[in-house]
């Protein structure tokens, strides 16, 4: 559990929004801004940008009952941040695998494009061929219905590569808030999804750590992947 000493005295009022001073309430990001020292913002740099417009999408979506939970994440939040670009392909997938947990039939297709995708995206980083899967993706692949997933591969492969990757996490991250907030009991979801998300980027972290301290990988160290990710395909127009 996070350590909550960490929090001043008095905190604003937890809210939805974003807020011009503490005195009107403040949400989870402009929170992690106080605490690390920063102007009073919603954007503050001690948090990965993608990381924090989930955090923001999270904390406008929820009741208030649900709000409170993420006052426990906020000192996580804190200096959780990377010059990584794969940092930005680890968050979007978190939130697909949540998304494809509770998505309707109409979304499913879309949800598996965008997973395929990642997982190729992601496959320098990890060191493996572009073809072979993650065991993680792989795994989630098996909970869809087969002709979904057919359709994803067949899709991805005729659209070819894409050259337009920028921005592309986001834009996942944004269809799948929206999947998993659908439902009319979203909250626990959603919640759930950031704390996934957040855990996914203190590993890194520890990873990113622990590779500074072995002879040779200092690239790797530094966020710069062994080689180009490959671009893999992509369905970009979401909605």
């Amino acid at each position: 559990m996070p350590d909550t000493s960490t929090f001043p005295d008095a905190l604003p009022v937890l809210a939805a929004g974003r807020h011009r001073h503490p005195s009107d309430g403040g949400c989870a990001m402009e929170w992690a801004s106080l605490l690390a020292g920063e102007r009073w913002s919603d954007h503050p740099a001690c948090t990965h940008p993608l990381l924090a417009h989930l955090t923001r999408a999270v904390n406008d979506l929820v009741g208030d009952r649900a709000r409170t939970a993420l006052a426990r994440l906020v000192p996580t939040l804190v200096g959780l941040t990377s010059d990584d670009r794969t940092w930005s392909l680890e968050i979007a997938t978190v939130t697909v695998r949540h998304a494809l947990h509770r998505s309707l039939p109409a979304d499913r297709r879309d949800l598996v494009v965008a997973l395929l995708t990642l997982d190729r995206l992601l496959a320098a980083s990890d060191g493996r061929p572009a073809s072979r899967r993650r065991p993680a993706t792989t795994a989630l692949l098996a909970t869809v219905p087969a002709g979904d997933v057919v359709w994803a591969e067949r899709f991805t492969r005729a659209m070819g590569a894409t050259r337009h990757v920028r921005g592309l996490s986001r834009r996942i991250v944004d269809v799948c808030v929206a999947t998993v907030a659908a439902p009319p009991d979203a909250d626990g979801a959603l919640v759930a999804m950031l704390t996934d998300a957040v855990e996914t980027c203190q590993a890194l972290t520890r990873r990113a750590e622990r590779d500074a301290t072995v002879p040779g990988s200092s690239a790797r160290a530094a966020g710069v992947p062994a080689s180009a990710p490959e671009r893999a395909t992509a369905r970009l127009a979401w909605r």
